[in-house]
C-alpha cells in the first residue's frame, strides 16, 4: 500500500530525512545543558543582542512546529495524484528545508546560551 504512494525511494529518503532532523533538533534542546532553566535567550539579533528572554521548555514550540509541518505535508504528499511530479518534490523539499532552518536557527541559540 505504500508503494503506490513512494514511486522511488527519493520521496522515502526525503521524508525520513525530515523526521530525522527533527528527531535530532528534539534532542539538541534536550541535552543542551544552556537551553534550560529559568532564563534562556529565545530571540538574538546581531544589532540588540538578546530581546526576548524565557524558559528553556518555550523552545520545544519549534520541533513541534516544524513536526505539525512535516505531518500536514505528509498528508498533502499523499493527497496528491501521482503524476504532479513537481509539486510532490515540491512539499517534499519545503518539509527538509523547514526543518534544517529550525534545526540551524536552535543551533545559534545554542551557541548563544
Amino acid at each position: 500500500m505504500l508503494n503506490n504512494f513512494f514511486k522511488s525511494r527519493r520521496f522515502l529518503f526525503l521524508w525520513s530525512l525530515c523526521f530525522i532532523l527533527n528527531i535530532i533538533t528534539f534532542l539538541l534542546i534536550y541535552f543542551k545543558s544552556g537551553l534550560s532553566g529559568d532564563n534562556v535567550a529565545l530571540k538574538y539579533t546581531v544589532k540588540a543582542g538578546v530581546l526576548w528572554y524565557g524558559a528553556g521548555k518555550n523552545l520545544y514550540a519549534l520541533p513541534f512546529l516544524g513536526l505539525s509541518a512535516n505531518v500536514v505535508n505528509f498528508i498533502l504528499f499523499k493527497k496528491l495524484p501521482p503524476s504532479q511530479d513537481f509539486l510532490l518534490y515540491a512539499v517534499a523539499l519545503t518539509s527538509l528545508l523547514m526543518q534544517t532552518i529550525l534545526l540551524a536557527s536552535l543551533g545559534l541559540l545554542a551557541v548563544i546560551n
